[in-house]
């Protein structure tokens, strides 16, 4: 699985480097290993209502935006457990943000209750009402999306649901110019097997934009695109 030796900076690997395919690890080593390098994931507090009225709520870190116009967020379920079997029996669910003063009681919604357990009641957490769908909203959450189903994908061994937001609650408490302030939602976020990472300072840059850049087309101008000017 460990490629041969080579000088290093040359861009060949290793003998300490890791290679390897899929196939060649056991699926728990595989999972550490790509939730390792595929960090920070946002967590998705996903919360669901079954048919019978049982309230749910639980983490997902497979989970994101996917599209805003219209707006979709997808989640990755490995084998099935109450939430997405509830998801496929109404068709919709909350997506609740979670937050740094909320890691212990997301945490604790982790926990393999049977389907019958009201999870929200279990952890003392409170269920709302939302605007557009049955599930419910998790109030101490300052973020919810609620959503509905729009498509689902077999995967093998995982399922991924993709839903459309179709209504957007956000505490005014959070909120600035319109949109969310991360240092006043100050969101948790996934990394793999070691635990959970706050936000930290966060970086900005301004976007570039080709009709700003000044392009010399001579060969000798280091600003020359390769290739010419077309």
């Amino acid at each position: 699985m460990a490629g041969s030796e080579a000088p290093a900076g040359d861009g060949r690997a290793s003998s300490a480097d890791l290679d390897v395919s899929p196939s060649e690890w056991d699926r728990r080593s595989l999972y550490r290993l790509l939730t390792s390098l595929v960090v920070p994931r946002p967590i998705a507090w996903v919360s669901t209502v079954g048919l019978d009225g049982v309230h749910n709520v639980a983490p997902h870190s497979y989970f994101n935006l996917v599209s805003s116009s219209p707006p979709h967020v997808a989640l990755g379920f490995a084998g099935v457990r109450d939430t997405l079997r509830n998801i496929r029996a109404t068709r919709e669910f909350v997506v609740n943000v979670v937050t740094v003063d909320h890691l212990d009681t997301m945490n604790a919604t982790s926990i393999d209750a049977p389907p019958e357990i009201d999870e929200f009641q279990l952890v003392g957490a409170t269920a709302g009402p939302s605007a557009m769908v049955a599930a419910p909203r998790l109030v101490e959450s300052p973020v919810h999306l609620e959503c509905c189903v729009r498509h689902e994908l077999d995967l093998g061994g995982s399922t991924m649901v993709v839903g459309e937001v179709v209504h957007v609650h956000v505490d005014s408490r959070v909120l600035r110019d319109g949109t969310a302030a991360p240092e006043l939602l100050q969101p948790l976020a996934r990394l793999g097997h070691v635990g959970y990472a706050p936000l930290g300072a966060p970086l900005s840059r301004p976007r570039p934009r080709w009709a700003d850049r000044r392009v010399d087309p001579s060969p000798q101008s280091p600003n020359a695109p390769h290739g010419g000017t077309s």
